[in-house]
């Protein structure tokens, strides 16, 4: 499939210098649907990762073209389910006892179908009403094929590239990956990130029923709410998309920063806007746990960026991690220039909450070029969920039009950290006044 869809663009590439630019641009948009689709289906039928792969390109409209967009978002939380009579089993072997002992309601059709389980709605015995995540079988099997197969494939572009040593990139899914498949973890996460935020008043972590969840079956409360890329549905709860998008990137500034513990996950399928406005966070079986001194090298690069200094930039990447064949100050300046440097700079200057498509193309030619000329030999493994979530957050940002700027809170939130506020906080608070 990737071979397909690679080759037809490079077809469609030599084929508009004879043709001309206005037939390449029709080209590439049927290009597009053609290979969102062949994307969309492959990713279904072979389930697992893949479809990982997809949520996250469905939510990166500042980066792929809308085709890819409007296809793989279906895939944030609508995966093709399970048929009904596998969920009960499983349910039933978890649980060891009949739905009916432990429900007196448990809708049969999934309010949320994703890569790794689905998600039923219920009614407990006492009244409660709950959402019931239950793993699909033999999906443990599937995903580890997938990663050994992401190992194979960093491999293969060892060899084909020598820019970069891409293993990190394996081994850090390899470590991260399975813990998704522990519902008793992602029990553990949810409550350790919903009592960092039990005095804020706009974020909800739905409470954990641990009497009925097990390591594949997890049990919490039902919370209702739109999706965050569903813009009508959150203006008609009278809410402006960018008050939603000032707490969004808010409450992952806060966690990255004075935290330490983040949702690193944040598709689309795993955020949900309530009246208020309220932002509603589930799925917290990638939740990532970093180390005072990262947070604190990442504070230092955060203050770079905010501050134009290219000298203390390319200082805080090393002290990263990052590592170039030709260790010295003027690489890791190019370095931090190329990946976020420029990208900060014309952030300040647009005043936009978001980085556009424009912004990360000049990026990506920037980074190869400097690669090119002095290769990286070691990546620091934090920086792939981190940059991840980065990533995610700009493509909400870009949807839900953002008037906040990342870097500009984070800079913020460190001010106040260095001046003990945080420490300081009483009562309840509202992100969305801070």
């Amino acid at each position: 499939m990737l071979a397909r869809v690679y080759g037809g663009y490079k077809r469609i590439g030599f084929l508009a210098k004879r043709r001309g630019e206005a037939w390449g641009d029709a080209a590439r948009r049927r290009h597009h649907a053609w290979s969102a689709q062949r994307f969309y289906d492959t990713a279904v039928r072979n389930q697992g990762l893949l479809i990982k792969t997809s949520q996250f390109l469905s939510s990166r409209p500042d980066v792929v073209p809308n085709e890819y967009v409007d296809v793989l978002s279906q895939l944030q939380d609508e995966v093709p389910p399970q048929p009904f009579a596998v969920i009960e089993r499983e349910v039933v072997r978890e649980l060891g006892r009949p739905l009916a002992a432990v429900f007196s309601d448990f809708e049969a059709t999934p309010v949320a179908a994703a890569s790794l389980a689905q998600v039923h709605r219920a009614v407990l015995k006492d009244g409660r009403v709950a959402a019931v995540k239950v793993q699909y079988p033999e999906i443990e099997a599937l995903v580890a094929s997938d990663l050994a197969n992401i190992a194979r494939f960093c491999q293969i572009l060892n060899r084909l590239d020598r820019t970069l040593d891409f293993r990190f990139i394996g081994e850090e899914m390899a470590r991260m990956i399975p813990k998704e498949l522990d519902f008793l973890n992602e029990g553990r996460n949810a409550e350790a990130i919903g009592a960092n935020f039990a005095a804020v008043e706009d974020v909800v972590v739905p409470r954990i029923y641990w009497e009925h969840t097990t390591r594949r079956v997890l049990t919490m409360e039902f919370v209702e709410g739109v999706k965050i890329t569903d813009v009508a549905a959150i203006e008609a709860l009278g809410v402006e998309t960018a008050d939603v998008a000032k707490i969004l990137l808010v409450a992952f500034s806060e966690m990255l920063i004075e935290h330490g513990l983040f949702h690193a996950d944040p598709h689309p399928g795993n955020l949900m806007v309530a009246p208020g406005p309220k932002l509603v966070l589930v799925d917290f079986g990638q939740v990532k746990d970093v180390a005072p001194a990262f947070r604190a090298v990442f504070g230092q690069m955060t203050r770079a960026l905010a501050g134009d200094d290219d000298t203390a930039l390319g200082r805080s990447f090393r002290d990263l991690g990052f590592r170039m064949k030709q260790d010295t100050a003027a690489g890791y300046e190019d370095l931090g220039n190329a990946y976020v440097g420029h990208i900060a700079k014309r952030l300040r200057a647009s005043e936009a909450g978001w980085v556009d498509e424009d912004m990360f193309r000049d990026s990506y030619r920037e980074i190869l070029r400097v690669l090119r000329a002095n290769p990286l030999i070691q990546v620091p493994p934090d920086l792939l969920f981190v940059g991840r979530v980065m990533g995610l957050l700009n493509g909400l940002s870009l949807t839900l039009r953002s008037r906040t700027n990342l870097l500009v809170e984070m800079s913020r939130l460190l001010d106040a950290h260095e001046g003990g506020t945080p420490a300081a906080r009483e009562g309840t608070r509202r992100l969305l006044e801070a």
